[in-house]
C-alpha cells in the first residue's frame, strides 16, 4: 500500500512543463500589432530592399535562393540585406527594437 504522501510527489520534468505559460490572448494581441507595425516599416523600403527581406526573413530563403531569385550574386545580396536591415532599424519604433 503507497502513502498518499507518494501521490503528491512530482517529477522536476513535469514542473517545468507546468512552469511554461501558455499566450494569452493579450499577447496574440500584442504580436500582431507588433506584426503590423514591423511590415509597416518593411513596406517604406526600397523595392530591392522589401525583396530582399520578404525572401530573407519572411520566407526564409538562404542567401544563395535569394540571389537566385533576384539575379543577384550572394555579395551583392548580403550586402543588400545589410543596408536593408539597417534602415529598417531606424524606421522601426523604439519599442520594437
Amino acid at each position: 500500500m503507497k502513502s498518499s504522501r507518494f501521490r503528491l510527489e512530482v517529477t522536476t520534468a513535469d514542473m517545468r512543463d507546468a512552469d511554461q505559460a501558455t499566450d494569452g490572448p493579450e499577447d496574440a494581441v500584442a504580436a500582431r500589432l507588433t506584426n503590423e507595425q514591423l511590415l509597416a516599416c518593411i513596406r517604406q523600403l526600397g523595392g530591392e530592399q522589401q525583396e530582399c527581406i520578404s525572401l530573407r526573413f519572411l520566407q526564409g530563403l538562404s542567401v544563395s535562393e535569394t540571389a537566385a531569385v533576384m539575379g543577384k550574386k550572394d555579395g551583392a545580396v548580403k550586402a543588400l540585406q545589410h543596408r536593408a536591415v539597417r534602415r529598417l532599424a531606424g524606421l522601426l519604433p523604439e519599442g520594437l527594437r
